[in-house]
């Protein structure tokens, strides 16, 4: 027990009106007990140190932010040009069939250009293959450079 805790049986008194665990009135009760400084001295067992030593932040440091935002803007530019690379109906079965956010059917891209179901699906496995290899080989040639100065 720290000093200012609750006696066990209090403890388990109040957990029990309230359907909660002991944890949580321990927590309760010590986030109760007043503000203090961040920088207040812990003395716990002879160590020495201040309680924004025990703070832990979960989240992604900003290097692994900026990391995972470069990338993304990386990959983003590298499908952009590679979908350049397709003819219009092509563009146009790849973008619908993958970049909507409701895809369109093989049917309704059939009746549009006037093709089969079978024809579509074909167009769509060569553009998506050409765009796969283009944008690959973009992301190969944007790195690169950036090894030869690692």
């Amino acid at each position: 027990m720290q000093s200012g805790d609750m006696r066990p049986d209090q403890v388990a008194l109040i957990a029990k009106n309230l359907g909660v665990t002991d944890q949580e009135v321990i927590d309760m009760n010590r986030r109760l007990g007043g503000d203090s400084s961040l920088n207040a001295p812990i003395h716990d067992e002879g160590e020495a140190g201040e309680w924004q030593d025990y703070l832990v932040d979960h989240s992604p440091s900003p290097e692994a932010l900026l990391a995972v935002r470069d990338e993304t803007d990386r990959q983003q530019k590298a499908l952009t040009h590679a979908i350049g690379v397709l003819n219009p109906r092509e563009r146009r079965i790849f973008e619908a069939r993958h970049l909507a956010d409701q895809p369109m059917t093989l049917e309704d891209l059939a009746v549009e250009f006037n093709v089969s179901r079978e024809r579509v699906r074909q167009i769509e496995v060569r553009a998506f293959e050409k765009v796969r290899k283009s944008a690959k080989n973009r992301i190969a040639e944007t790195q690169a450079p950036a090894a030869l100065y690692a």
